[in-house]
């Protein structure tokens, strides 16, 4: 699906699994239903999630492409409902 792999190698791109110098660890999963994808930075075993907009949940409307950010708690509701589609490692700033 050429629309994941957009989703994931525009944040991130497929890194190995130890600390970077300049970023920190992240997994990054991709979630989808009928209508959405769900972009989700999930934290590296050794280390926390970042804050800030690198690791915010990003809702993705298929229909029209619109994104927007959604709190993590509305993202932990939504991952309840859809399919794992994906997942790299990556890092944040």
């Amino acid at each position: 699906m050429p629309g994941l792999a957009v989703l994931l190698a525009g944040c991130g791109h497929a890194a190995p699994h130890a600390p970077q110098a300049h970023g920190a660890p992240v997994l990054r999963a991709v979630y989808r239903d009928q209508a959405q994808h769900l972009l989700i930075a999930l934290p590296d075993a050794d280390h926390g999630l970042p804050h800030g907009d690198c690791a915010a949940p990003l809702l993705v409307d298929d229909a029209t492409g619109a994104a927007r950010q959604i709190t993590p708690a509305e993202a932990a509701d939504r991952i309840k409902r859809m399919q794992l589609a994906g997942a790299v490692h990556g890092t944040c700033p």
